[in-house]
């Protein structure tokens, strides 16, 4: 029923559509998210190649002693006392081998991770979000992969074992002789690189001493004589002047060591501990003339 002369109210028009606003706060979430799941992408990757490598370098360890051992002996490229020295390293080098797996495990866990996070888009850029790619790193090593025979090695060891299965199978050419050393170089390596070391260090801070005590007096002396020089100047030179003394035979002693040791153990093993021993003999005396000279006449 309707009542004579009432109006049914007319509803009100809807409010206008509001457009929707991110707030400035929020902006970045994206970015913030993604920052931190790369973080944690990288330190999955890292910690997961790290215990593989471990884990399995400390297993196939005694397979790599014997693949050392084994292809040494069969090589045609190295002599006798090359494949005796092999043989005798074959069991210290899978030992040492084991630290280095956690090392190599971590850099190739960072790096399978960083391949996966900048291989998902053709054109080179990045979606803000990713999916996890440390996952990446666990395919990689537990999913076949193109390789020799299909059997791409996907350890370092296995990496190891592969080159030294090439070395042993490796041939001689025509007319090429096996590669070979005297039996004793390791120890003529040591004597050489330690005498010379030795040698070389003791002379530095001799000559250096020598040296420094001529430049020392000198300075003193130049300190006084000199004309046009300020009272400061004359006084800072000679307290300085006996700096010379400490120096010069530290800094010719260390150079000595540096330069003397490493040349002493190649040439110690390539040619015995006499021809180092007298090589630094000759460098010493080379040295000293023109260390001394020079201070004299500066």
């Amino acid at each position: 029923m309707q009542i004579s002369g009432y109006k049914s109210p007319t509803p009100p028009p809807p409010p206008p559509k509001r457009e929707l606003e991110v707030k400035p706060g929020l902006g970045n979430i994206a970015d913030r998210y993604n920052t931190s799941r790369t973080v944690g992408n990288y330190t999955s990757g890292l910690l997961l190649g790290a215990a593989k490598e471990t884990f399995t370098t400390a297993l196939q360890s005694p397979r790599l002693a014997w693949e050392i051992a084994e292809n040494v002996v069969q090589a045609e490229t190295i002599g006798p006392n090359l494949k005796i020295l092999g043989v005798m390293a074959a069991v210290p080098g899978a030992i040492l081998s084991i630290p280095c797996g956690p090392f190599y495990g971590a850099f190739q866990g960072v790096t399978a991770v960083a391949d996966a996070r900048h291989n998902h888009q053709l054109d080179g850029t990045r979606p803000p979000l990713k999916r996890d790619t440390a996952i990446d790193y666990a395919r990689s090593v537990t999913t076949p992969a193109d390789g020799p025979e299909g059997k791409e090695p996907k350890t370092m060891t296995g990496k190891w074992i592969q080159g030294l299965e090439e070395f042993g199978d490796r041939k001689l050419q025509a007319g090429e002789k096996p590669y070979d050393v005297p039996l004793l170089s390791p120890a003529f390596s040591l004597v050489g690189g330690v005498v010379s070391g030795a040698m070389s260090g003791a002379a530095g801070l001799v000559i250096g001493l020598v040296a420094g005590t001529l430049t020392c007096g000198k300075e003193m002396l130049h300190s006084v004589t000199d004309e046009d020089k300020t009272f400061g100047a004359r006084v800072g030179q000679f307290v300085a002047a006996p700096l010379n003394v400490v120096a010069m035979p530290l800094a010719l002693g260390w150079n000595g060591v540096k330069e003397a040791t490493p040349r002493g153990f190649v040439d110690g093993w390539k040619h015995g501990p006499i021809k180092p021993v007298v090589d630094t003999g000759k460098a010493i005396g080379g040295l000293a003339v023109s260390v001394v000279k020079e201070a004299w006449e500066h």
